[in-house]
């Protein structure tokens, strides 16, 4: 599947603000920080391995997202 038709579909849009990428820029890299700290401990409370890599990697995500906002 294109990521055109996932686009024009909604998914992806939907997918960005379930998976809280789509965040208000911070006023400093601290706020992300602490937000990143917290979505990790959230994300060691998964019962599977594999969720909590995934939920790793979304805290991880988020956290570069908000920095390049902070910061960029």
């Amino acid at each position: 599947m294109s990521l055109a038709r996932l686009a024009s579909s909604g998914l992806l849009v939907s997918g960005l603000v379930v998976s809280g990428l789509a965040v208000s820029a911070p006023a400093s890299g601290a706020e992300c920080i602490q937000r990143y700290a917290e979505c990790l401990v959230r994300a060691s409370d998964f019962d599977t391995w594999w969720r909590r890599s995934a939920a790793g990697i979304d805290c991880y995500l988020d956290a570069v997202y908000c920095l390049r906002a902070a910061y960029g």
